[in-house]
């Protein structure tokens, strides 16, 4: 086999590919277009569907925070520790406290200030984000430096 056939074959493996990469993300959206389009017609589930969406958002928070909160005891500072431990306390509480209060919102309980609250809802998210972000950083600092690649290796 010589050089022209190599590449040949090579460049229609990786068009192959990328024309299949596209055909899959077709059926993909076909599929779940169908599926919805079924779904809808049960009763409720448009309702079911909005809470999940609702939810997505915070389960995806806790997640992080759980991720973050085994990592704390590898942190070789107090400082960074304790802080760290702070930090996440905080934003697992106002993570449940908006998911609570995101979910009277959407059983439509009366209050005037949640009416309030309804509009500022995604300020809590941009929140978390600043929390775990802060975090991460804090658990960071505490760790050791990290080794050069040639010190790695010797």
């Amino acid at each position: 086999m010589d050089k022209f056939q190599k590449y040949s074959r090579l460049m229609l493996l990786l068009a192959g590919g990328f024309f299949g990469f596209i055909l899959l993300i077709g059926l993909l959206i076909f599929i779940l277009r169908l599926f919805s389009i079924t779904m809808f017609h049960i009763p409720g589930f448009d309702l079911f569907f909005q809470y999940v969406i609702l939810i997505i958002p915070y389960l995806i928070f806790f997640a992080a925070y759980y991720y973050l909160y085994r990592k704390i005891g590898a942190s070789k500072t107090k400082f960074s520790r304790v802080f760290a431990r702070i930090l996440m306390v905080a934003g697992f509480t106002i993570c449940v406290f908006t998911l609570v209060l995101s979910t009277a919102i959407f059983l439509h309980v009366k209050s005037e200030w949640l009416k309030q609250l309804e509009e500022y809802t995604h300020y809590a998210l941009v929140m978390q984000l600043a929390i775990l972000s802060i975090t991460a950083g804090v658990l960071a600092s505490g760790d050791a430096k990290e080794k050069d690649w040639m010190e790695r290796n010797t």
